[in-house]
């Protein structure tokens, strides 16, 4: 309870930030490290059991040494959670730990990316600050330092970017999935290839609908099998995780990237990212489709691509005026994302699932 109503309490005071900070001057910084600040300590000291994971969290803190978590984790949460343990076995040094440079890395970034202050971290904490940070957490470093490797692609340093990426990899293994965009570039997008990045999202819709049925029947030892056994717990509700490919938060997500392609030309004067942004962010819409019959992997993938929307929603300011609306409109969309991300810490506001 705790936790979720000092999540709103933030949010709405980011929204007042939001309209003020034109007029705050050097003391925009002083808010910015504060909040950062409060964030860290809100995930880092959080209630054990509030959210989905800071319980198996917690077991494998206290037994890092054990088989059963060398298998699960990588290797850095043993060594983290080997050092840490000199301290004190009090799991929220742990997850402290993660929350600084989870939280710390994607400040860095927001003043990369952005010229706002404190609209990019209104729609971060609508939802990828609760499941990263609170939820995900060896993901929320590895989102954070692929959110800032970003530049090094634009750049054409692709070196450095894999470097970051291998880095990543060192937190959460799903850092390989990032390294195939090393091909992407950042030039504009011709009204013919926006086309094409729109259209991947319904042939994922194709993918899923017919290649996961052929998957789940094809006479493959081992792995035919275990997608039918998988298939067969879903349908019994026997699996705890699954993914809805029409889920409304889903749906809202292709809807904000087909306004945000629409408005190529326009949001590029402003943020000269934009294209390989969009670019990924299409790419998390398709991941999240296409690998539906694959939940875990699927909603990992999508939500670590999709990072990149906490900088493309707040680029929605560009498109409207007056420049007021252009900010209230960003809040309404963290506002709708913020509805299903408040159950990742135990509270609900109006509706659930997503």
């Amino acid at each position: 309870m705790f936790t979720g109503i000092s999540i709103i309490i933030i949010f709405i005071l980011l929204c007042g930030l939001s309209f003020l900070e034109k007029y705050m001057g050097k003391y925009k910084i002083v808010f910015y490290l504060a909040i950062g600040l409060v964030l860290i300590l809100l995930a880092g000291l959080r209630e054990v059991g509030i959210d989905p994971d800071s319980e198996n969290y917690e077991d494998a803190y206290h037994h890092y040494y054990s088989n059963s978590v060398f298998e699960g984790v990588e290797y850095s949460f043993i060594l983290i959670s080997s050092f840490l343990n000199y301290f004190s076995s009090d799991v929220h040094l742990l997850f402290l730990f993660y929350a600084m440079f989870g939280v710390g890395l994607k400040f860095i970034a927001f003043r990369k990316y952005s010229d706002f202050w404190f609209l990019p971290i209104l729609v971060y904490i609508s939802y990828f600050y609760e499941l990263h940070e609170m939820t995900q957490i060896r993901t929320g470093i590895l989102s954070g330092i692929f959110l800032l490797s970003i530049k090094y692609l634009v750049e054409e340093k692709r070196i450095n970017y894999i470097i970051l990426i291998l880095i990543g990899a060192f937190f959460h293994i799903s850092a390989i999935t990032l390294l195939p965009f090393v091909f992407l570039t950042n030039k504009s997008i011709s009204p013919k290839k926006r086309l094409f990045w729109l259209l991947i999202i319904p042939a994922a819709y194709m993918f899923y609908y017919t290649t996961s049925a052929i998957l789940i029947n094809l006479d493959i030892p081992y792995i035919g099998t275990k997608i039918a056994r998988y298939q067969d717990e879903t349908e019994k509700g026997i699996s705890a995780v699954q993914i809805n490919v029409l889920s409304p938060r889903h749906l809202f997500s292709v809807l904000t990237f087909i306004y945000l392609l629409y408005f190529h030309d326009t949001i590029v004067l402003y943020n000269k990212y934009f294209p390989i942004f969009i670019k990924i962010f299409s790419l998390s819409l398709v991941a999240f489709v296409a690998l539906g019959f694959l939940p875990v992997l699927g909603q990992r993938v999508s939500y670590l691509y999709q990072i990149v929307s906490i900088i493309l929603i707040t680029n929605v300011y560009y498109t409207i005026k007056p420049k007021w609306a252009g900010i209230l409109l960003v809040i309404a969309i963290a506002f709708v994302h913020l509805n299903y991300a408040l159950p990742f810490v135990s509270f609900n506001l109006f509706w659930e699932g997503g």
